[in-house]
């Protein structure tokens, strides 16, 4: 809510209605369709489905809701290779209408990114924070890790990982900072 409000109002202050929108330059399209077309003509000898599943089986072992360093470690190393195969990715229906085999692929490309990245911060980070239960360092650490993650997927399975400082004030007057507290259950 506080946020939806404070981008409404940024929006109400850097737009105008009825401005025509930037045109795009010719080539701003080239890569966008170059990745859908080289997915829709794909032949490799994995399908979608088994990749996706391979996928899922791995974040629902290795990125729980209560993870240890070893387990995170394991889902990592799986994962980069899950990762990995989708190059090796099928897909069938060459068709461009109504390709649900299309629109599977390239939304199971977007979730291995995720997936990489959200298991590689989550290994990355040494302690417990809100519904991240990492068993092997069970308290919060907030002199270490009060910060802001930041990740980059390089490659198919590559990531760096930055950080940027958590601020400890609003940007209104209209309310007080409420500072973080530990979770309890």
């Amino acid at each position: 809510v506080v946020f939806g409000r404070a981008a409404a109002i940024q929006a109400a202050k850097i737009t105008r209605p009825g401005a025509p929108h930037k045109t795009l330059g010719p080539s701003a399209t080239d890569k966008v369709l170059a990745r859908l077309d080289a997915l829709r003509n794909a032949r490799g000898s994995q399908t979608t489905a088994q990749i996706r599943l391979n996928m899922q089986k791995t974040m629902q072992a290795h990125a729980a809701v209560f993870r240890t360093d070893a387990s995170m470690r394991e889902g990592l190393t799986k994962i980069k290779a899950i990762a990995e195969s989708f190059a090796d990715v099928s897909v069938s229906d060459r068709s461009l209408i109504w390709n649900s085999d299309l629109i599977e692929t390239l939304e199971l490309e977007n979730l291995l990114g995720q997936a990489l990245l959200t298991l590689a911060s989550a290994y990355n980070r040494k302690e417990s924070r809100g519904a991240h239960a990492h068993e092997d360092f069970p308290e919060r650490d907030d002199a270490n890790w009060m910060k802001h993650t930041l990740a980059w997927q390089d490659g198919r399975s590559g990531v760096r990982i930055d950080y940027r400082p958590v601020h400890s004030y609003t940007l209104t007057k209209e309310i007080e900072y409420i500072a973080p507290q530990k979770r309890v259950y």
